[in-house]
Parts: structure tokens; C-alpha cells; sequence
């Protein structure tokens, strides 16, 4: 009986220490007793569009032993990264083209921990599309400087950097304006805009992103040419009161019109003058217009149309239109009337007066030293007399001259007249003879 007893004993011993062996064996297969590998799952969002990316490669590391694990995400950004051992696993994501962001500080990873056999959500990761790898849309609306006519015909060209230099041709300003330029590279680039007849434009850098660019309304300058004429046959004292006098350009304007809009002005000087004529000279006048008429408005003149209708050649300028004359033997200065009283000097018992009862007076009137028309004689009564003059012409300083037939070393002047142009009534002066002849 004591032998089946010891041999029994025996038996249950070695069953307890082949179960014990049994789970110490499996623990250590685990890691541990009892413990189990878990998942990490998370989603990956595009930070802007907060659209989920797809077939991101998504890497799991543990932070205490050299052990990973991958995997990549679905359609909708999802991923799972199984058999995780216990411990922190720093997660991190990559896809070509763009940037790992959390929040809006750059990070390597996230973490997740695994404790035992859980299915543990790590936070969610974001990422921005790498600006170097988008491509995006250059937009813009090309328009006439001068007369805000969209342009037609024109080229784009991306001038950097030198391995991405391309250029596009457009027909339309509504092309570009609204379907732009498509697929361009990510980044600064710089651009260049060109068209016949118009000076290039230049902009940059500008930086294309996924979102189109949109340059807005771009105007080009276009280039120009030089219209010259003579202005023949103008009175001296338009000119000046000398001969060879520089005239007083400050009154003058000379100018192109187009559709009744002003494209070019004179510049504030003048070619030449003699005899009479003077050249003009009107620069910058866009060649774009077609047509423009010339127009100048001169002090003392109405507004006087030079010529209506000055064709401007659609090409490429260089140059001078010439020859666009206008003869003033053909204008007429605006005029008015001028009534000039004469006065006696006061009788005295030794000196009767300068004027007297029946006395005839001849009055001049000259501009820059010339008669602008007839003299006139007037009688003498009660010690005045008044004369009338017609239409002379405005805006330029007049001499009256009076003298007495009689007693011809009896006379008297006013100088500095000055006729304005918008003046509808006659316009009055004095005039007193003196015995010695001094103007007053």
C-alpha cells in the first residue's frame, strides 16, 4: 500500500509541473503572463480641405525595443496597425508630396499605448500637400492702358526658375481671365506678359499654389508715336511782340483725342519758331487708338480742331506722323468791341484845353505793334469825344494811341488793355491828352 501511495503522488506531482510548464511557456511566447498584443487604429486628414488621404504609408515604432510595424490607409484615411506589443508606439506617416502637421505644430509622430490586447485609437494625423508638388491655375484680365479694350493675341511667359520656363499663347482676355493658365508648377515664379504693339509687363514673384492665382485687371502701356505739325500764318503778337520772341506757351494745349477721350498731351515746350509759324509737337500718342483727332486751344481762339482724323498705323511704332498743319489765315480770334473815351485836359485862362469844340482826334488801336484795324477819327465837344472799335481780338494786351489833328503835338495812350475772351459787353477806357505827350 505504501508503494502505490508514493507512485501516486508522483503521478499528480508531474501533472501540477507539466501544467505549470505549460503556461510559463505560453507567457513567455507573450511577453508576459497573461498579456496579449493589441491594434492601433487613427485616420490621416489633408489639414486645409480636411479631406481624407489616401495610401499613406503609415509607420509604428516601439519606443523601448527596435521593433515596427506598417501599413497604409484606405480611402478614408483609415489605418490599422496590428500585433502591437505592450508599450508606446510613436507613430509617424509619409506620402510623397506632402508634409506630416499635427495641429499646427510640425511633429515627427503621435503615440499610442498598448496595454493588453486592446484596439487603442491614436490621435488623428494631418497633413499639408507640398507646395513644390501642387499645381495650380495663373489667372488674369489684360486690358488697353489707354483705352480699356481687352486684349487679344497675347503671351504668357513663366521666366523661373530656368528649368521650369514655359510660355502660353492666349487668344482672348476672357481666356485667361477665366480659365487661366492650368497645371502650372507649385512656387515663386516669375511671369512676363507680351503682345504686339504693347511694352512687355513684368510681374513676380507670384506664388502658385493649389488655390488659382488671379493677377486681377493687368494694364498694358502701348507703344506710341510722335504726331508733329505747323501752325502757319499767326498773327505776330501770338507769337510775340519781337520778332524771333518765344511765345507764352502757358496759354497753348495741344492734344489727340480718340472717341473723344485725350490719349496724349503736348509737352511743355516748343520745336521751333519763324516767321510767323510754329511747330508742335504731340508724343506718347498710343498706337492702339486707330484714329485720333488733333485739337488745340490757343489764348485768344476758340477751340480748333487741327485735323479730325489722324490714322495711327496698327504696327509696331517708330517714328513721327508729320505734317498735320492747320492755317490760321483761315481762324478767327475771338473778338470784342472797344469803346474809348477821350478826355481835355481842363481849360485854364492861359490854357484852353487839350480838346476843344471842333478839334479832331485820330485814335489808333495796335497789337504787338501793329494796327489790328483802322484808326478812327473823332470830333471834340464840351472837351471829350468817343470812338468805337469792332471786333478786336482778345486775350492779348492792345495800344490805344490818340492824337489831335489840330494840334498834333497834343496826344495821349493807354497801354496793358487786355480784352477778355468770355467778355459779351463793350469794353470802356479812358484816355486823357496831355500837353506833353505822356501815355496815362
Amino acid at each position: 500500500m505504501g508503494s502505490d501511495f508514493r507512485h501516486s503522488h508522483m503521478r499528480w506531482l508531474l501533472f501540477v509541473g507539466l501544467a505549470l510548464s505549460s503556461i510559463l511557456l505560453t507567457g513567455c511566447e507573450k511577453g508576459s503572463l497573461g498579456v496579449k498584443n493589441g491594434t492601433a487604429t487613427g485616420h490621416v486628414f489633408e489639414t486645409i480641405t480636411n479631406k481624407p488621404i489616401a495610401d499613406v504609408l503609415i509607420s509604428g515604432t516601439h519606443s523601448q525595443r527596435n521593433i515596427s510595424k506598417t501599413t497604409t490607409t484606405g480611402a478614408n484615411g483609415q489605418y490599422w496597425l496590428s500585433d502591437l506589443e505592450p508599450g508606446t508606439w510613436q507613430i509617424s506617416a509619409q506620402k510623397p508630396g506632402y508634409i506630416f502637421l499635427v495641429g499646427s505644430l510640425t511633429t515627427p509622430y503621435v503615440t499610442a499605448t498598448i496595454q493588453n490586447g486592446e484596439t487603442v485609437q491614436a490621435p488623428v494625423m494631418t497633413m499639408v500637400k507640398n507646395i513644390a508638388y501642387s499645381k495650380g491655375t495663373l489667372k488674369g484680365y489684360p486690358v488697353d492702358a489707354v483705352t480699356g479694350n481687352p486684349l487679344r493675341n497675347f503671351t504668357v511667359k513663366q521666366t523661373s526658375p530656368d528649368e521650369q520656363i514655359r510660355s502660353k499663347l492666349f487668344e482672348m482676355a476672357n481666356d485667361f481671365k477665366e480659365g487661366g493658365w492650368t497645371g502650372l508648377e507649385g512656387g515663386d515664379h516669375n511671369y512676363l506678359i507680351t503682345a504686339e504693339n504693347y511694352q512687355p509687363y513684368a510681374t513676380g514673384p507670384i506664388k502658385i499654389t493649389s488655390t488659382p492665382t488671379d493677377l486681377g485687371l493687368i494694364k498694358m502701356t502701348p507703344m506710341t508715336v510722335s504726331i508733329s505739325g505747323t501752325l502757319r500764318n499767326l498773327p505776330g503778337y501770338v507769337i510775340g511782340q519781337q520778332a524771333g520772341q518765344t511765345p507764352d506757351f502757358q496759354n497753348w494745349t495741344f492734344w489727340a483725342e480718340s472717341s473723344g477721350r485725350v490719349v496724349a498731351t503736348m509737352a511743355n515746350n516748343i520745336a521751333e519758331t519763324f516767321k510767323g509759324n510754329v511747330v508742335y509737337t504731340i508724343p506718347n500718342v498710343p498706337v492702339t487708338v486707330g484714329q485720333v483727332a488733333i485739337k488745340c486751344k490757343i489764348r485768344g481762339y476758340d477751340l480748333i480742331t487741327i485735323n479730325p482724323a489722324v490714322n495711327i498705323p496698327a504696327q509696331r511704332p517708330s517714328g513721327i506722323i508729320g505734317g498735320i498743319d492747320c492755317d490760321f489765315a483761315n481762324i478767327e480770334p475771338i473778338r470784342r468791341d472797344l469803346r474809348v473815351v477821350l478826355q481835355s485836359s481842363p481849360p485854364k485862362p492861359d490854357a484852353p484845353g487839350t480838346l476843344l469844340n471842333g478839334e479832331v482826334v485820330r485814335i489808333y488801336v495796335k497789337q504787338g505793334g501793329k494796327d489790328v484795324v483802322p484808326y478812327v477819327d473823332v470830333v471834340g465837344h464840351n472837351y471829350t469825344a468817343e470812338a468805337y472799335f469792332s471786333g478786336l481780338p482778345t486775350g492779348y494786351p492792345l495800344e490805344v494811341l490818340a492824337v489831335n489833328q489840330n494840334r498834333g503835338w497834343i496826344s495821349g495812350g493807354k497801354t496793358g488793355i487786355l480784352l477778355q475772351e468770355d467778355g459779351n459787353t463793350v469794353f470802356t477806357i479812358q484816355v486823357f491828352l496831355s500837353e506833353n505827350g505822356t501815355p496815362n
